[in-house]
């Protein structure tokens, strides 16, 4: 992990949007054993953030996650580069009012 190679445009996004007060948390399926080598890899790098969470289920073929949460939330899976954000509409599962 302390080898893995850095991203720096998505490293330059990710600061920026610390910059303008964005809450930056990372949320990993990495296990509690691997906090000091992600904070010690996050801190070479200079990645601004507010919070980090290990222990995110991890994801098995076929598997579907529902978060649920009563405040909104946004997910963003990372492809190689974060852009600029943009609003997209999505059908989502919810459930069923009583």
């Amino acid at each position: 992990m302390l080898s893995a190679k850095p991203y720096p445009d998505s490293i330059r996004k990710i600061n920026e949007w610390y910059d303008e007060g964005q809450f930056i948390c990372f949320f990993t399926a990495r296990t509690e054993e691997h906090r000091e080598a992600t904070l010690t890899w996050l801190q070479k790098h200079g990645v601004k953030y507010h919070r980090l969470i290990l222990g995110k289920p991890r994801r098995r073929e076929g598997d579907e996650y529902h978060y649920i949460d009563d405040t909104p939330i946004r997910a963003t899976r990372y492809k190689g580069v974060f852009g600029d954000m943009v609003k997209k509409t999505k059908d989502v599962m919810v459930f069923e009012d009583e």
